[in-house]
């Protein structure tokens, strides 16, 4: 078995797409974003791709932000990263930002209870820190270390980059117990948590919490 990993270009945008719908799913059926925005997977889909196409740097919709673990040459997982206001604005506005744009107004209006709902259960990133997200591996290649493999890749990268970077985190949610520890065993610890009572959220999320996790970087 050949594995190689390399930084996502345009032609993977269809599995950055997969990887970015499966990681909001959190081992569910139904993408979060859907949940909240009250759009189908479709149109969900549609919007993420012309996301994708602005090409915003800082935060998880980022085509080249992904790296690629390609299994004998066949893209077999992936992994967004970046280093938070590394451009002096924080990842949850930028992508803020991008879905306001890319969603129509009537969508925006209905799902506002619903995103003031989740500010419940938001934790805040670390200005500086390296940030793991939408970390995705096809089925029949799990089992395989790819995810460790991804996020030593990621932090080897930034590091060179960004030498001053001490520590890297992912935010998930708090039920996702095989992402939690496939995390563990990469070398992260819970270093945060965030729970709310209000019932919207667990319709939204199918989970009423949150947690950020964190592994120092030498």
């Amino acid at each position: 078995m050949s594995i190689t990993i390399r930084q996502a270009t345009i032609a993977d945008k269809e599995f950055v797409m997969l990887a970015i719908a499966e990681a909001e799913k959190s081992g569910n059926d139904t993408i979060s974003y859907c949940n909240i925005m009250g759009v189908s997977e479709q149109e969900f889909l549609e919007m993420l791709s012309n996301m994708l196409d602005e090409e915003i740097e800082g935060q998880e919709m980022y085509i080249p932000g992904f790296l690629i673990a390609l299994v004998n040459g066949i893209p077999a997982a992936a992994s967004c990263s970046w280093v938070e206001q590394s451009g002096n604005m924080a990842s949850s506005t930028l992508k803020s930002n991008l879905l306001m744009y890319h969603t129509a107004r009537s969508v925006l209006l209905a799902a506002m209870p619903a995103i003031a709902a989740l500010k419940e259960v938001n934790i805040d990133r670390t200005p500086g820190s390296l940030q793991i997200e939408s970390i995705y591996t096809s089925p029949q290649y799990r089992g395989r270390g790819l995810t460790g493999l991804l996020i030593k890749e990621h932090i080897a990268q930034h590091k060179t980059a960004h030498p001053a970077i001490t520590k890297a985190q992912i935010t998930l949610l708090g039920c996702n117990e095989a992402a939690r520890s496939a995390y563990t065993k990469a070398g992260f610890v819970q270093v945060k948590e965030k729970k709310s009572d209000n019932p919207i959220i667990l319709k939204l999320l199918f989970c009423e919490r949150k947690i950020m996790m964190e592994k120092t970087i030498n």
